[in-house]
């Protein structure tokens, strides 16, 4: 059985945005290399979008070289205390 877990990351966006914006990719190749449209990364990055798959946050760690997933665990540990 699989149990499904939200958590709010907040200004999670703004830190995907500003780490584009240091990897000197564009977005355009960011999300292509992302597996993801480019209109999505953009959604997510001003956080129009209230919620973002793990898989997807794991694929834009990886271009990135920022660990987004530790943000998500801290996040999950201080919400269940």
């Amino acid at each position: 059985m699989r149990v499904t877990l939200s958590v709010e990351v907040p200004h999670l966006g703004d830190r995907i945005k500003a780490a584009v914006e240091a990897s000197g990719k564009s977005p355009t190749v960011v999300a292509a290399m992302s597996e993801m449209s480019v209109a999505n990364l953009y959604r997510i990055m001003s956080e129009e979008t209230k919620s973002v798959p793990r898989d997807t946050l794991r694929r834009l760690s990886k271009v990135l070289g920022v660990d987004f997933d530790a943000e998500v665990k801290a996040a999950l540990l201080a919400e269940i205390g």
